[in-house]
């Protein structure tokens, strides 16, 4: 498990105890994962995987039916549909149906509802923008956006009454929540979020980003010359909670001047096509997971 400086350990350990596997086929999950880090896997045994699980297969063939991939006719094969996405995209769909399940999106629960569609939204805005400076490491990123609050579900899951103070005292206090976290509980869902993903066998580098994404400076250095993932997302986070894809309503904050913004070379006018692009993919990715 990752190091923490958590001051309370014994309620973290205690709370990750009492989880399970990734939701949602964690076989599937699990072997997906295997798969795809290798590019020389056959595309026939991936889809073999796949169509052991019928929800995640239709999911699958709806993306590469999706406009965003620009099909003339329509695809009807696993086979195909890995080829129009890729290895790396389906990786990143199968991770996000196993989460969609976890957040128990079939619930009226207004704070798992909420969680997910900021967690959606980073996740995309994460694409976008690692697309942009043009890193090989988009479905990295989006998979980190889409992780990055973990913590906050599974603290709202396992001890829903104090988390329901936390975020009562974030909102009332204009508070962030780490600091809030780290006062009420003696962790924040940063630590919590890294040692979940590492007890479920995600990369290290995958587990950093999402421990250290309200302080990126802290991350370890980019794999390969590669974008900084916990950069990435800390800006991706900032401008889901702009837009209105927030876990706390009516947050803004001036996306231009922050030291992220100047780190992934993005003018104002980056930025602005970004929030678009955001708005117009998140819709499409959303309805993906709600039928």
């Amino acid at each position: 498990m990752p190091a923490t400086t958590a001051r309370n350990p014994q309620l973290l350990n205690k709370i990750v105890a009492t989880l399970g596997e990734l939701p949602t086929s964690p076989a599937v999950v699990s072997t997906v994962m295997g798969l795809t880090a290798d590019l020389n896997t056959e595309i026939d045994k991936l889809s073999r995987v796949l169509a052991a699980d019928p929800a995640l297969t239709a999911k699958v063939l709806r993306l590469s039916n999706s406009p965003f991939y620009g099909r003339s006719r329509s695809v009807g094969s696993l086979n195909e549909a890995i080829l129009i996405l890729g290895f790396f995209t389906i990786r990143s769909l199968v991770v996000a149906s196993s989460t969609y399940s976890l957040f128990g999106r079939k619930t009226e629960n207004e704070t798992a509802r909420m969680l997910w569609d900021h967690s959606l939204a980073t996740a995309i805005a994460a694409r976008i923008l690692t697309a942009r400076v043009r890193s090989r490491f988009v479905e990295e990123a989006f998979i980190v956006g889409l992780l990055h609050d973990i913590g906050k579900l599974i603290l709202h899951q396992k001890m829903p009454e104090p988390y329901r103070e936390i975020v009562k005292r974030v909102r009332l206090e204009r508070k962030d929540f780490c600091p809030a976290e780290q006062d009420a509980l003696g962790f924040t869902h940063c630590e919590l979020g890294s040692v979940i993903l590492s007890r479920w066998n995600f990369p290290p580098y995958l587990v950093d980003a999402v421990g250290h994404h309200h302080t990126p400076e802290a991350a370890s250095p980019p794999r390969e010359g590669g974008v900084p993932l916990a950069h990435v997302v800390c800006f991706a986070d900032e401008m889901a909670k702009t837009l209105g894809y927030g876990f706390i309503e009516g947050y803004r904050a001036d996306l231009a001047s922050l030291p992220q913004a100047a780190m992934l070379g993005l003018s104002p006018e980056a930025i602005e096509t970004t929030q678009a692009e955001l708005k117009a993919y998140y819709q499409e990715e959303k309805h993906l997971f709600e039928e």
